[in-house]
């Protein structure tokens, strides 16, 4: 997988306990992924996850010395055939916009557009947001992702799906925004080397993106101040992406999520 990324948009690089915790934060079932190789060498990974009837594909490498030779095609097959033989329904899966060859091969096996997906990032450097008249507060991960199925409009992705973030909540911070005395917005965080990474933001419907969302952004970034703030994957129709535009964040990945229905 190492040597697959190496020269990836993304480079990834990951240890076995990495691997390992890949598989559990999102439902991979090994016996369904596959590897692809040659004369008793590996030269190719592909990882399948379940959750009820729907499946997700990622991780998807070939090593440079085996590309273009219909080893990712192979593999892409055996996935579809193995998801297929699960009785499962939908298969999705993300692509950077800019591997236009994983692109048309993922059109050419049935995929189709779904939606675009995007990363932003408001450097450590970057202008200071405003500060709201309104604080967050610390709360218990478990209480606030209670909110979850109600304060997103849009379906989130595979990786900030509900079972992948309580699987997380031992490792997070969760904090919460309260307007006019009433909870409006939740955020859960992750600290990394150089950045705030927010693994979720749940606004209340009762309050929307801009009265709520725009707020929470800004007392975060206030209780990190010269940290760089990430989140990842958030729909381009989400009205939270109008707030982090609003707020001079950045898109630096954009993807297409795609989906083959079995």
């Amino acid at each position: 997988m190492n040597l697959a990324y190496a020269d990836y948009n993304i480079p990834l690089h990951v240890d076995a306990d990495a691997l390992a915790r890949m598989d559990y934060l999102y439902d991979v079932d090994p016996d369904a992924s596959v590897v692809a190789e040659r004369d008793g060498a590996l030269i190719g990974q592909a990882l399948l996850s379940r959750r009820g009837e729907r499946a997700w594909v990622s991780a998807v490498g070939t090593v440079p010395a085996a590309r273009r030779q219909g080893v990712a095609r192979a593999m892409m097959l055996a996935l579809i055939a193995n998801a297929r033989d699960l009785g499962l329904r939908d298969v999705v899966l993300e692509v950077i916009s800019e591997n236009t060859r994983a692109h048309a091969l993922y059109l050419d096996l049935g995929f189709r557009d779904v939606r675009e997906l995007l990363t932003w990032r408001l450097a450590a450097d970057a202008d200071p947001l405003p500060i709201p008249p309104e604080l967050l507060s610390e709360a218990h991960p478990e209480s606030v992702v209670a909110h979850f199925e109600d304060w997103h409009r849009e379906r989130p992705c595979w990786q900030r799906e509900l079972p992948t973030l309580r699987r997380m909540l031992g490792r997070v911070r969760a904090y919460t925004l309260a307007l006019d005395g009433r909870p409006a917005g939740y955020c859960l965080v992750a600290d990394r080397v150089e950045s705030v990474s927010i693994l979720d933001a749940g606004i209340s419907p009762d309050f929307g993106a801009v009265r709520a969302g725009r707020p929470l952004l800004q007392a975060l970034s206030r209780l990190h101040p010269n940290r760089a703030l990430t989140i990842m994957n958030v729909p381009a129709d989400d009205p939270l992406s109008r707030a982090l535009a609003a707020l001079r964040f950045h898109v630096t990945i954009r993807q297409w999520e795609m989906m083959l229905q079995l």
